[in-house]
Parts: structure tokens; sequence; C-alpha cells
């Protein structure tokens, strides 16, 4: 899994102690169902912010994988990782700016997103 960070998410990241927990959210709806990633500096349940999801209240069993000083804990449960996974961080207001995570460059987790570049 190749690991691409923004330069915001990089320095908000070191700035936080150079760690990144990421897992998945399903959602489930009247027309269907999507994954969604959670990305945080800080672990499932550690405040507020990673307490808010049903899926960060559920256990996690977290591999790490390290890029560029940057430690990522991930956990996509039965999901083979994607081709690449990518960070930045968003948001215009002063505190509310928020890690997001990319599955292959996409909002949506799943097998079928092809990684960036690819022809499919």
């Amino acid at each position: 899994m190749k690991l691409v960070f923004s330069d915001k998410a990089m320095s908000f990241l070191r700035d936080r102690g150079g760690s990144v927990w990421v897992w998945l959210d399903p959602h489930r709806g009247l027309v269907g169902s999507h994954i969604w990633l959670e990305a945080h500096a800080e672990p499932p349940g550690a405040s507020r912010r990673t307490k808010f999801t049903r899926s960060s209240r559920r256990p996690h069993r977290f591999r790490e994988l390290e890029a560029q000083g940057i430690i990522v804990h991930y956990d996509f449960g039965r999901m083979e990782p994607p081709q690449e996974l990518h960070f930045d961080r968003k948001g215009w207001r002063k505190g509310s700016h928020r890690l997001e995570a990319y599955w292959n460059g996409s909002v949506f987790v799943g097998d079928d997103i092809p990684a960036p570049g690819a022809t499919g």
C-alpha cells in the first residue's frame, strides 16, 4: 500500500505526534450502502471527535505502516488494503480542520475502486 500525504496533512500529523489512525465507517440507507474512511491523529475513543461514529466504538485490530516519518495505524477489517491511501486536511475555519483519508483517491471504500492512473 502506497501512502500519499498532502503538505497540510503532513504538517498536521507531525504537529500531533506523527501518528494517524484509519478505520472503516460503513453506512446503510434506503437505496444502498457505502463505506467511508475515518482518519484521526488519535486512536478511536480517545476524544469526543473520535467517539462520534458507531464504528469508532467497535473493537479494532490495527496494523502499522510507516512512511515519511508518519506511522499509519489502519484497520480495514476483511477488505484488502487499497493500492494507495491518500491523506489530506480539509476545512476553512480555524479549529475546524479535519483529517481526511481517501481509498485509491476516492471518498468511498471498495475493491471496485481503481488506483489513480489505472485504466479500467
